[in-house]
């Protein structure tokens, strides 16, 4: 029996998880929650692991399993089946998700110890896996949509998880009603699609652009543009971005898993995902660039003006996410993979170390009220720090190289201003990265003692640390047109500047000098400085949400009012109201009818029988 039979045990594990703790876990103790939980997880990933061995060893042309399970939908020509496919795109994506959400979920064991929502929490955990993982592993657009809103409903749970607090369900409520917004984006070009091409799976939609020089570029454009309009709202692109910044009220193994592991990436995959689509309509590759650039230099700037840390932390996502559809807007999608692979691995170390310094403080968030951490966590300061260098781009961790390659093809696909452009976004990530670090360096801001993380806390911040430093490897070798990533992706790739090998290295380390100065100097500015000058505009992000709040929010809520009290109240209202003193009245006319004597009874159904008899003889032309 062929490998490609056993791929529905990926996403099936974590379903499981969900069923047994859902079903059976009410009366289990903590500890045998978290196992199935986590284990469950962790046998994905040992599964995961024997997919990858499996596509190593065959040839580059050949790496794909897939399998089909049942027919799902069939409408004349158009079918949709229950169909899923490994090959080396789905597997980065299959990689991040369960390594970084293994690690997550072991993490939270500790993490979450005496929540009352203990078992919920996990069951959320798990669900959010399992749509992930099928979001990925889909072969057609329709089963990645399932995916991917089962991937929102799960970001509403989780988000909102501390359903008592005001702050968790605005913004639970939030993400899930941006999201839709991209999402309708999402569902018109799964329409249009449908129409233009008569199917939906992937490697038909490639082999048709490929074969049939009749399709239009115009409504292949279309067709790519509303789906990056549903990319866009689910990895938080300007201006779709305002739900993610607000995401950091759930827990922060929750934030670890939507804003490093997976649900912002899925933007990402899907655009490398249909990379056929727009390789066919080149005309939308600058929308993308520009999109992720504007998202670039909006969300570093806001992210140097946060004070709490997971907020600074969840504009960085943003920031980062944007460098990721500039890659794709060059043409890069192996770089733009790469960097979501390395930012997925130092994200959800910065926001479970991040979740074990707030811990630490008894739940104090505020930037300005940390300093001389290092010295009381210094396990889990060192930790923070590699996962701040790493989002700095600071050699040799991951981030480095990653970012590197996005700002080496951004020069030679859209020119110099355009490079000095997203430079200055890795610039300002410096300068808030070097705030960061100053909570861990300069004389102890916050009062009393501290709670010492445990093992199971620690040893998540441990493995990720080492896998952000191992993650640079497979963008090795340097100055060579392809890398071995790339060479394992084996996905289009626009080369440029190609030889111009002495020009990027003097670049690079210029780039790297540069960010290295900025970070020291910010790093020791804020240190110095407990009171840093922040702009308002910076830290309120710029009044997007203001302003989405005068513009949406508000008028909806006037004409949600309006129909309430107007249409519903008095109309509605009035006319069930009606209806029924209507048959009140009617009831009550009727009553006075039941006199209770027989022969009125008789002569009443006599003289009915009579009419009914006459109307009838009347209707065929009788009399």
């Amino acid at each position: 029996m062929s490998l490609s039979s056993f791929l529905w045990i990926l996403p099936a594990l974590p379903a499981l998880g969900v069923l047994v703790n859902g079903f059976f876990g009410t009366s289990w103790r903590e500890k045998k929650i978290a196992s199935m939980s986590v284990g469950s997880v962790g046998l994905a990933l040992a599964f995961a692991l024997v997919f990858a061995a499996e596509l190593f060893a065959r040839l580059p042309g050949d790496r794909r399993l897939s399998m089909s399970l049942y027919r799902w939908l069939s409408d004349g020509s158009l079918t949709v089946d229950l169909g899923l496919f490994l090959d080396p795109l789905s597997m980065v994506m299959v990689f991040v998700v369960l390594f970084v959400g293994f690690l997550i979920h072991l993490y939270s064991a500790g993490y979450m110890k005496g929540d009352p929502g203990y078992r919920r929490y996990f069951v959320f955990l798990n669900l959010f896996i399992f749509f992930m993982l099928l979001l990925v592993l889909a072969d057609n657009l329709v089963l990645t949509f399932v995916g991917w809103e089962g991937v929102g409903l799960c970001s509403y749970l989780l988000i909102g998880f501390w359903y008592e607090k005001t702050s968790a369900c605005d913004a639970g409520r939030k993400a899930f009603v941006v999201n839709r917004v991209g999402d309708f984006g999402f569902l018109l070009g799964i329409l249009l699609a449908a129409v233009v091409f008569g199917t939906v799976n992937y490697g038909e939609i490639a082999r048709l652009l490929g074969s049939d020089p009749a399709v239009a570029p115009g409504i292949t454009a279309a067709v790519a543009l509303l789906l990056f309009l549903g990319a866009m709202g689910k990895s938080a692109q300007f201006p779709l971005h305002v739900w993610l910044p607000d995401a950091m009220e759930g827990p922060s193994p929750v934030s670890a898993l939507i804003h490093g592991a997976t649900m912002v990436n899925a933007g990402v995959y899907l655009l490398c995902r249909i990379s056929p689509l727009l390789e066919a309509a080149p005309a939308v590759f600058p929308v993308i660039a520009s999109v992720g650039l504007a998202t670039v230099l909006y969300a570093s700037l806001s992210a140097l003006g946060q004070r709490d840390i997971k907020r600074l932390l969840a504009y960085s996502t943003v920031s980062q996410i944007g460098y990721m559809f500039v890659a794709v807007g060059c043409g890069l999608y192996s770089a733009g993979m790469f960097h979501l692979m390395a930012h997925g691995i130092f994200k959800g170390l910065l926001f479970l170390a991040a979740g074990a310094v707030i811990h630490a403080l008894d739940g104090r968030q505020d930037l300005e009220e940390m300093g001389g951490l290092g010295k009381e966590l210094p396990v889990v300061s060192l930790t923070f720090v590699a996962g701040t260098l790493a989002l700095a781009g600071v050699f040799p961790l991951s981030g480095f190289f990653s970012k590197d390659a996005i700002l080496w093809g951004s020069l030679g696909r859209y020119g110099l201003l355009f490079w000095i452009a997203a430079f200055t976004g890795a610039l300002v990530t410096a300068l808030y990265s070097g705030k960061l670090l100053a909570a861990f360096l300069g004389e102890k801001r916050f009062e009393g003692s501290l709670h010492r993380p445990g093992t199971v806390v620690v040893v998540p911040l441990l493995v990720l640390a080492l896998s952000t430093l191992a993650a640079g490897l497979p963008g090795l070798p340097l100055f060579t047109e392809e890398t071995f990533f790339a060479r394992f992706l084996g996905m289009p790739a626009h080369t440029f500047l190609a030889g111009e090998h002495t020009l990027e290295g003097v670049l690079m380390v210029g780039q790297l000098g540069l960010i290295v100065i900025v970070l020291c100097a910010a790093a020791r500015f804020f240190t110095v400085s407990r009171k840093a000058p922040v702009s308002e505009a910076l830290a309120s992000g710029f009044g997007v949400d203001r302003l989405y709040e005068r513009l949406f929010v508000r008028p909806l809520k006037t004409m949600a009012r309006f129909c309430f009290s107007v249409i519903d109240s008095r109309f509605v209202d009035g006319l069930v109201n009606g209806f029924g003193a209507l048959s009140m009245a009617l009831g009550t006319l009727v009553a006075g009818y039941q006199s209770g004597f027989l022969r009125r009874y008789a002569a009443s159904l006599a003289g009915g029988a009579v009419a009914l008899i006459a109307l009838s003889i009347w209707f065929q032309g009788g009399f």
